[in-house]
């Protein structure tokens, strides 16, 4: 199953990548900076200390001894975050104060003055500074290591929370920004809107040009490349629809005077044979004039006609009822009771009073051809809603529910059906409902014998 792909939602992904990927790029180099800059405050702050207990280391009777108050080292190496370790060794390594298992800096410091290092002490990671200061400067009895430490998981809470501070903004930026494209993708797919609408608007027979007016720049290209088609389906339609009409034109007046001769001939001669093969001739020609008549309605009907576009106000009840009159004598002849029921109020129609005419005049002559000598045909107009239908029922053989829709279809003949038909009527019958935005369907008659056949106009405007 091919999944649904939407304009809005290519445009999100094409720039929901890339700031994804920006964000993604940004926390890292986030993680650095922020890793980096609480590092520096954190070493400066264990570096102070160290001086502060340096300074505070002396000589007496070649004894070195760290001149602070317990209250004020307590207080030194108190800090925020927990406690600092710290240590004070001798020139030559001696203990002075402090924890005295505090671990050494990496041999590779040297003589180094100050010396940043990591460890483990007491089982949990530790930052410590090594910082040498001299007894006495200029006496040369060298340098008093001072060591203070601490542990890191308070520059790691520390980062952590700096890095949340920094990635949530850039994080709730990007979702703004998807969201922005996600709107304003939809705000300006609205300038489709109006194109939208005047082809949702259009009846299917409308091939005119769609207005550039109020469109996009970009969607230009599109409408004139539909403008373009749509001229070249009007011009080809106009072209067949030339063809049909002047062929059926061109055949009216030779197959009219065929019929014609041939009708003649079948008065003028007496031998039974050639009477017999004159009169099969004469409904062969009979035939032909009908097909012809047939296909020419049909031309008329079709999209692209100039009678496909008419509209005036009709009323059809008026209308159904001269037509089903002048239907009277044939089905008189047939011995059919042809009858007209106007049970509507107000069956008013935008139409074109002469392709509705054919389409009735098709439906009772189907309706004529297909019942028996004694049945009953009756043509009803009704209002549901303001809504007209037209309906022709008769009690004849029915059309069965598999070709129900198959009849519709041109030059479909069911089997049985009556010699007389070319396998048009029907056909007529929905292109011109089509062409007024109607419904033709087929039920059955009243106590399931024959046909019903309902033709539902639309409300008039």
């Amino acid at each position: 199953m091919t999944k649904l792909r939407t304009l809005r939602s290519q445009l999100l992904l094409w720039v929901s990548a890339p700031l994804l990927a920006l964000w993604v790029m940004s926390t890292m180099i986030d993680h650095d900076v922020a890793t980096g800059f609480v590092n520096l405050n954190y070493d400066r702050a264990l570096l102070d200390t160290a001086l502060d207990l340096g300074r505070n280391v002396r000589e007496i009777n070649n004894q070195l001894y760290l001149d602070l108050p317990q209250p004020v080292i307590e207080m030194l190496i108190s800090g925020e975050q927990g406690r600092f370790y710290y240590r004070a060794n001798g020139p030559v390594g001696e203990y002075i104060t402090g924890d005295p298992d505090l671990p050494d800096p990496p041999a590779e410091a040297g003589e180094d003055r100050v010396t940043y290092y990591d460890a483990v002490y007491r089982n949990e990671s530790i930052r410590a500074v090594a910082l040498r200061v001299p007894v006495r400067p200029g006496s040369g009895k060298g340098a008093i290591s001072v060591q203070v430490a601490e542990k890191t998981s308070p520059r790691t809470d520390f980062a952590r929370q700096l890095m949340l501070r920094m990635m949530v903004p850039q994080g709730i930026l990007v979702i703004l920004a998807a969201l922005t494209v996600w709107l304003g993708v939809g705000l300006g797919l609205r300038a489709l809107t109006s194109v939208r609408t005047e082809i949702e608007n259009r009846s299917h027979v409308d091939l005119s040009p769609i207005r550039e007016t109020n469109t996009p720049y970009e969607v230009r290209p599109l409408v004139r490349a539909m403008n373009d088609l749509l001229s070249r389906l009007s011009a080809a339609l106009a072209a067949q629809q030339r063809f049909i009409a002047d062929a059926a034109h061109q055949l009216r007046t030779p197959v009219a005077a065929l019929k014609t001769q041939a009708e003649l001939a079948v008065r003028q001669v007496r031998d039974g044979e050639a009477q017999a093969t004159l009169q099969q001739l004469h409904t062969a020609a009979d035939h032909a004039a009908r097909l012809v008549n047939q296909l020419l309605t049909l031309a008329r009907a079709e999209p692209g006609s100039h009678r496909s576009v008419m509209r005036e106000r009709v009323n059809l009840a008026a209308l159904a009822r001269e037509t089903t009159g002048e239907w009277v004598p044939r089905s008189l002849n047939r011995g059919i009771d042809l009858g007209f029921d106007d049970t509507s109020t107000d069956a008013t129609i935008s139409a074109d009073p002469f392709l509705v005419r054919e389409l009735l005049n098709n439906l009772i002559d189907n309706a004529i051809n297909y019942t028996p000598a004694g049945g009953h045909i009756t043509v009803r107009v009704t209002t549901d809603d303001d809504k007209p239908s037209l309906e022709v029922e008769d009690n004849g053989c029915g059309i069965h529910e598999d070709e129900r829709e198959q009849v519709f279809e041109r030059f479909y003949r069911s089997a049985g059906g009556s010699p007389e038909g070319c396998g048009l009527g029907l056909a007529i019958v929905r292109e011109i409902a089509q062409g007024h935005g109607a419904t033709a369907t087929i039920l059955s008659g009243a106590n399931h014998r024959g046909t019903r056949v309902v033709i539902a106009f639309p409300s008039p405007d």
